[in-house]
């Protein structure tokens, strides 16, 4: 989910730095008889890209806020673990790096134009909400399972359902879930500790149908 929104956000973001370096710097635009700075509706415009830019992450943060608030209510589980020290480190790394790199594209696009607030706005907001998640959240970040799915909530958010799975396997250190009509989804092993995982085992075999789901190459985590 987050690096389909980020990927998203970077789309959006060329058009946007590209309509800042214009107006900004007052490029001609001969097909247009007019310039950059003259730019009919410029302001609209970065308007439009400043509210989808914020409607997509808010989207982002209502989802991950929303799922880190979920995996906390513990008696909704069947198995709960907070989630490895490697792979929190990692959540540490990533979640600055963007929120530095947000609060960057955002100074750049006012510095280059004012016309952009709005656009800078929306990404030094959302540079602000990615660190106070990850403040307030770097002690609840968590795997949950219970009778109906299994939910990673951290800076990535993912969502495992039973509802017609078929098979669970493990490849390269990613459990891959196939379902009917030939949907795979994929869940990162290195969430679990490893002191953890055949608890999580046992559990995934308690809630699924043994005659429907086939549970494949986790036998070691039983050992």
């Amino acid at each position: 989910m987050n690096r389909l929104t980020n990927s998203f956000l970077l789309a959006l973001f060329f058009p946007t730095l590209s309509l800042a370096i214009i107006v900004g710097f007052d490029f001609p635009l001969e097909i247009l008889r007019t310039s950059g700075a003259n730019l009919p509706y410029k302001v609209q415009m970065f308007a439009v890209l400043g509210v989808i830019i914020s409607a997509l992450s808010v989207n982002r943060s209502i989802r991950r806020w929303v799922a880190l608030y979920t995996v906390m209510q513990k008696t909704r589980f069947v198995f709960t673990t907070p989630i490895s020290d490697e792979r929190r480190k990692r959540v540490w790394v990533y979640s600055i790096s963007e929120s530095v790199l947000l609060f960057v594209v955002g100074t750049t696009l006012f510095q280059l134009c004012h016309e952009a607030f709005i656009c800078s706005m929306a990404f030094w907001f959302f540079s602000l909400e990615g660190l106070l998640f990850l403040v307030w959240g770097r002690k609840n970040y968590a795997v949950g399972l219970s009778s109906k799915a299994i939910i990673v909530a951290d800076r990535e958010v993912t969502v495992i359902y039973f509802s017609g799975l078929r098979k669970v396997s493990i490849s390269q250190q990613t459990l891959y879930f196939d379902y009917i009509a030939s949907l795979q989804l994929a869940f990162p092993v290195d969430c679990l500790p490893e002191s953890s995982r055949k608890d999580f085992l046992v559990n995934l075999e308690k809630v699924t149908d043994k005659e429907r789901v086939l549970i494949q190459n986790l036998g070691l985590w039983k050992t």
